[in-house]
């Protein structure tokens, strides 16, 4: 079997989940009380970037902001809602109250073929996510209409008439969609229209024909589908949609099976372990999954996106403007013991004068941004923080 061996990556990460695991319950949601009502500031978390942002508080694709409207259009304002304690107790938020309300009822009303259109919908226009406001899933988006259908094909027409776009890339992405004819005003009107309701109906049929399938064996359906009709293959956002089905259809699914990974996850994955002996990209990601899956329990699907938050944790993450302008953002940093880091924004920067300010960014460093301003590679990097971490010790010792 082809081995791998883990870094201190992998033990920040193992501190980092449980952390993450603890302000779910806390902040986040909870079958047991304090059923997820304490706030992010006032959740004792020892972590400033936890306490002050909101997206480092879960550990369950299901309870991530990207997630959060799709409870609320399956579950509707009733007590099987995952967050009914802090909905009755008055602790919903605005758009929650609204959308949760208006789409009661609406579980029993639409099957299968309908949901998986509203999964496929969501995901391909952005998923509702904007990272820079709280709360962060509820940004521009058709799904506060929907309820007035009542098929599939009435969720077309209101795709049709509604008169302003309802995608997002803030903080999230859309696919390539195909050239649409000059009856649609845009190219995802058209791949919503003319697409999604086949593959939703065709998925459906298939996914009731019997037994429960892996994650990857309904991605290769819809991945297929695409080729098929002469679609890119929509990789992250379909990952979406299976992952949703895994979560509000489990039936269907084996949830311990593998996931696919993100850029994000991959580039994670990268940090956390080493493989001892030569194997493709994806047994040795298959390989650090299931290493993750055996030592916290997350099934793979869940762990995936844990890992997307830890290496924005680790390179402290945090989307300027909107709700998080008036942040110090030379003060606020994750509680990552591994300050040599060379990535993101990284309170080493400041100490050692490769940066002067952080505060005024308009977009947050990503990969070697800084470093790469200042002419310095991440071999570099690394020596420069050794050899300043060493002067600060000597100071500190005399």
């Amino acid at each position: 079997m082809p081995q791998i061996e883990t870094t201190k990556y992998y033990d920040e990460f193992l501190r980092y989940y449980s952390l993450a695991l603890e302000q779910q319950k806390l902040c986040n949601v909870s079958s047991e009380e304090p059923y997820g009502m304490v706030s992010h500031m006032d959740s004792g978390i020892p972590d400033d970037l936890m306490c002050n942002v909101e997206l480092y508080d879960v550990v369950e694709r299901k309870y991530a902001g990207f997630s959060q409207i799709v409870n609320d259009v399956f579950y509707g304002w009733t007590d099987q809602h995952p967050y009914w304690k802090k909905m009755e107790a008055g602790k919903a938020t605005v758009q929650r109250e609204a959308i949760a309300k208006n789409w009661t009822g609406k579980h029993n009303e639409f099957s299968l073929p309908e949901w998986l259109y509203v999964f496929i919908l969501h995901r391909v226009t952005g998923s509702a996510i904007n990272y820079g406001t709280k709360p962060s899933g509820y940004h521009n988006t058709l799904l506060f209409n929907l309820h007035k259908a009542k098929d599939i094909e009435g969720m077309v027409e209101i795709v049709n008439k509604h008169p302003k776009p309802f995608y997002t890339s803030i903080g999230y992405q859309f696919p390539k969609f195909p050239k649409p004819p000059e009856t649609y005003k845009r190219a995802g009107d058209y791949y919503l229209s003319e697409y999604a309701p086949r593959l939703a109906r065709e998925m459906a049929e298939w996914l009731e024909s019997g037994g429960k399938r892996d994650l990857r064996e309904i991605g290769s359906f819809m991945l297929d589908w695409n080729v098929k009709n002469g679609l890119n293959k929509y990789v992250f956002q379909y990952a979406a949609v299976v992952a949703d089905i895994a979560d509000w259809y489990p039936q269907y699914v084996n949830k311990e099976s593998m996931f696919y990974y993100g850029t994000n996850a991959v580039e994670c994955i990268s940090y956390l372990a080493n493989a001892t002996e030569k194997m493709k990209k994806e047994v040795f990601l298959d390989k650090v999954m299931t290493k993750i899956y055996e030592d916290t329990g997350s099934y793979p699907y869940n762990a995936e996106d844990v890992c997307c938050d830890f290496i924005r944790w680790v390179e402290n993450y945090i989307r300027p403007g909107n709700d998080y302008d008036h942040l110090d953002f030379d003060k606020v940093w994750s509680s990552c013991t591994i300050k040599d880091h060379p990535y993101g924004r990284q309170k080493a920067m400041l100490d050692m004068r490769i940066v002067k300010t952080f505060n005024g960014i308009t977009n947050h460093p990503s990969d070697d941004a800084v470093i790469k301003s200042a002419s310095l590679t991440v071999e570099l990097y690394r020596k420069m923080y050794e050899s300043h971490n060493k002067s600060n010790l000597q100071y500190s010792a005399a």
